[in-house]
């Protein structure tokens, strides 16, 4: 993740529910935030997305969000 300030337009918001789903965009609770640049999504590690939930992440469960995020076509691969 870069630590860019960047206008939120440019960047990719993601949370989970209560059940554990991934989400994209804006949502109640805590939630990661990171930009369009093609290096930003790729970095993203399991510590990084704890610390900003405040909850245990697994790399896998990074790797489902990152996925999701291509899907949608929110960050380059």
């Amino acid at each position: 993740m870069c630590r860019v300030s960047r206008e939120d337009a440019e960047m990719v918001r993601a949370g989970r529910d209560r059940g554990g789903q991934w989400y994209l965009g804006r949502g109640v609770g805590r939630g990661i935030w990171w930009c369009l640049d093609a290096g930003c999504g790729r970095n993203l590690k399991a510590p990084h997305v704890t610390r900003s939930l405040r909850a245990a992440v697994s790399e896998g469960e990074v790797e489902s969000l990152r996925v999701l995020a291509r899907g949608s076509g929110s960050t380059p691969r």
